[in-house]
């Protein structure tokens, strides 16, 4: 019964209806956790008020996807999941966070490039949802996550040196917890490439809902 008890519990993906996130919306593996999908133009803030978990597509645009974050910051503060995927617009709303742009490494494991991608705090729980091939394959950016945030995964420059967080969470920022990455898992999935982003959905899902389960 667990899966039954996973989806009950309410959760929604903000999306802008392009056919990657219509195609990972559609993905049967997904239907289990009855996912609300909410068009950034045509749903209202208020359609978060009773979600527990809440996914922002990546790829929105900012004009539109600007409308939703005093909800979702709402969300946020009585004690929401939200999962914030990568190519969005993340300063100014987002608790905390600096965004800087990076030069993507797309195709290292063809060319033999070091990715430079570092995962960290390995004895973190989340650690227990997230395997190595779900977190490591590209990025769009580096983030500096705010004080009391745990990054998971780090990009460092090329003599070694860390150069900011691809992958973190904010458990300290509000009463609800924030997963916020620059990788774009919602394309690549869609769009049938990339390995490792179809692991970081599925992953990060079972994350958001493992206080739910329950042993039947």
């Amino acid at each position: 019964m667990t899966d039954l008890v996973r989806a009950a519990r309410s959760i929604a993906l903000l999306h802008g209806g392009s056919h990657a996130q219509l195609a990972t919306l559609g993905d049967p593996a997904l239907a289990q956790y009855r996912i609300r999908a909410i068009h950034v133009r045509t749903g209202e803030p208020e359609d978060l008020t009773d979600i527990d978990v809440i996914v922002v597509a990546d790829r929105l645009r900012p004009d539109l996807l600007g409308r939703w974050t005093s909800g979702l910051l709402a969300a946020l503060d009585r004690g929401a999941t939200v999962l914030v995927f990568g190519e969005n617009d993340l300063e100014g709303w987002v608790p905390g966070v600096r965004q800087h742009s990076r030069p993507t490494v797309f195709w290292w494991w063809r060319t033999g490039e070091d990715h430079r991608l570092r995962t960290r705090e390995p004895d973190h729980p989340a650690w227990g949802f997230f395997a190595d091939r779900a977190v490591i394959w590209h990025y769009h950016g580096v983030l500096d996550p705010p004080s009391g945030a745990v990054s998971l995964v780090d990009l460092h420059t090329e003599d070694g040196a860390r150069d900011g967080s691809i992958l973190y969470l904010d458990e300290e920022s509000t009463p609800g917890r924030l997963l916020v990455t620059t990788m774009d898992p919602v394309y690549h999935h869609g769009s049938g490439f990339m390995p490792g982003a179809t692991q970081l959905i599925y992953s990060a899902l079972y994350w958001a809902t493992a206080d739910q389960r329950k042993s039947c």
